[in-house]
């Protein structure tokens, strides 16, 4: 049966939506017939690479810390990864970053050779404003792809699509249970990998619209469940005329996309993304 291990890059380790979402994503994965654990940063308490000229791309060891040589062990002896990160401030948290400084793959990164190209998701949580979700994901896939794992789609999540996604996720975890390696082909092949994945090539404007989006389909989907089913806004009855509101601004900022006008289209979708942020 394959192993997946699954990196959990929160401080909170056991507490909050990464946790969450990485448990039911395992359970899908467990019930597709895979053995699966997770690694807790928090308790690893990986420190930062102190670039000590050690030869640890070609042996693979950090002669620093011991931990991390293991750490880099039990994600090779691994058939799949997920990788969790919470966003901070636009970027990965400092616990996943420490996490990356030190991985060492004996199959080494992408100018050296292509093997082996087992199966990875990864996972970006942005809890509060919800933004910070792609550049994130950006960083975690670009390192990914760096160490020659074969990514599924990224998954972005945020307070305004968790209870979609949870729906979901058992799905994603059966997917990677059944996903075989494929090496790549060769470096030009794990370029166009990262760049065609979703999200890679968004802006900071296309996250504000997408974020916009995702508030308008939660809302929505909030109007179709009896109040005793979902939590409900906190000014419940301006949700309908916010929900137009929205959209007239999405699609006010396609037209100013449309016509060559960036300024206009980045103040729609900020407008459309703070009045359903204030609603939800």
């Amino acid at each position: 049966m394959p192993h997946i291990l699954a990196i959990n890059g929160s401080p909170r380790r056991d507490l909050g939506r990464s946790y969450q979402i990485l448990t039911e994503i395992l359970s899908g994965a467990a019930a597709a017939g895979a053995e699966t654990e997770i690694l807790h940063l928090i308790d690893e308490e990986p420190s930062y690479c102190v670039h000590c000229g050690h030869d640890c791309f070609g042996d693979g060891d950090c002669i620093q810390e011991v931990e991390a040589t293991e750490r880099s062990r039990r994600v090779e002896g691994a058939d799949a990864l997920i990788v969790c990160a919470p966003v901070y401030c636009w970027q990965p948290n400092g616990l996943t970053a420490a996490f990356f400084d030190k991985l060492r793959l004996l199959t080494g990164s992408w100018n050296r050779g292509s093997e082996h190209g087992r199966p990875a998701l990864g996972i970006a949580v942005a809890g509060g404003t919800g933004t910070g979700v792609f550049s994130t994901l950006q960083s975690v896939y670009a390192w990914l792809c760096l160490w020659k794992f074969r990514p599924l789609d990224p998954l972005p999540i945020t307070r305004f699509n968790m209870e979609r996604v949870l729906i979901e996720a058992a799905g994603l975890g059966k997917a990677l249970a059944e996903r075989e390696p494929l090496p790549y082909e060769g470096t030009w092949e794990t370029l166009l990998t990262y760049d065609r994945l979703p999200y890679m090539d968004y802006g900071r404007v296309d996250e504000f619209r997408w974020l916009a989006a995702q508030i308008v389909e939660g809302l929505q989907a909030r109007q179709q469940r009896p109040p005793a089913e979902a939590p409900q806004p906190s000014n419940e009855g301006q949700s309908e005329a916010a929900i137009r509101e929205m959209q007239r601004l999405l699609y006010e900022a396609r037209v100013r996309a449309i016509q060559g006008d960036p300024e206009g289209e980045a103040k729609k979708c900020v407008l459309a993304y703070r009045l359903g942020a204030k609603v939800w």
